[in-house]
């Protein structure tokens, strides 16, 4: 058997993250020399939720503008990263033979929680990747179950990847660029990176009440729901902090590995 690819969780930021010199940029690039030997991504973004598990399955998925208000030219950007319709077909498979539901979503296209990253780790667009969504419930332990259930993919040379944000504070702090994180938000960082090196699955899944300041932190939890899924594919659940970086202030960038 091959060695297993570690499972990550990235932070994609703002749509805008292809155009600007941050360090959150480079990490991602970096991390495709890292994973330039994988079969395909399978994606869990937080920008796709749906009632019960979905996985892409169509050859040559479209690139979804999910955005507004920035910059003309990433409207123009087409990422057009092949499918695998045979990650689809494993990857319900795992979820369905452990009693999950799950569906097959052949329209669905890539939207800019896949698309962005996997521009800047891939931009020759030659790997192939999936889509996994997230539950509108945003149950903790439902989505770190999906997680479970997937985890044998990653024996096969499948990178499991979880995007959204490690403090994700839209709709409550105001970004201004250039600025210094708060506190609070260095706080919820500061913890997150504690529980996730130690492992520690029942404080992470019961965030709201074992965090600091996790109503600021994450106000609504779609970018925080992708790392329990990435966490449960893990096998020893103990990760480690690979990038930790500030944008705008409050939005933290870091990044988490398992299984190394």
């Amino acid at each position: 058997m091959s060695k297993p690819i570690p499972p990550i969780f990235i932070s994609h930021g703002a749509p805008s993250l292809p155009l600007e010199d941050i360090p959150s940029r480079t990490f991602l690039k970096e991390m495709g020399v890292k994973y330039k030997k994988i079969k395909a991504v399978l994606c869990i973004s937080s920008h796709w939720e749906t009632i019960i598990p979905e996985v892409t399955t169509n050859t040559s998925p479209n690139t979804i503008h999910d955005f507004y208000g920035f910059p003309e030219e990433l409207y123009q950007i087409k990422y057009w990263a092949p499918g695998s319709p045979s990650l689809a077909k494993n990857t319900y498979n795992l979820i369905e033979n452990v009693g999950l539901e799950c569906l097959k979503n052949p329209d669905r296209g890539l939207d800019h929680g896949s698309w962005i990253p996997m521009m800047l780790m891939f931009p020759k667009a030659d790997v192939p990747v999936v889509q996994l969504s997230i539950q509108h419930h945003m149950d903790p332990v439902k989505h770190l179950n999906v997680g479970k259930a997937i985890k044998s993919l990653k024996n096969d040379g499948i990178l499991i990847m979880g995007s959204g944000g490690a403090v994700h504070p839209l709709g409550y702090a105001s970004f201004r660029i250039d600025t210094e994180p708060d506190q609070w938000a260095i706080d919820f960082e500061a913890w997150l990176t504690k529980t996730i090196t130690n492992g520690d699955e029942d404080t992470l899944l019961n965030y709201r009440r074992s965090s600091p300041h996790p109503e600021k932190a994450h106000p609504y939890p779609d970018h925080f729901i992708p790392l329990l899924t990435v966490f449960g594919a893990s096998d020893n659940s103990n990760g480690r902090l690979i990038h930790k970086s500030w944008y705008a202030g409050d939005l933290g960038m870091g990044a988490y590995i398992f299984d190394e």
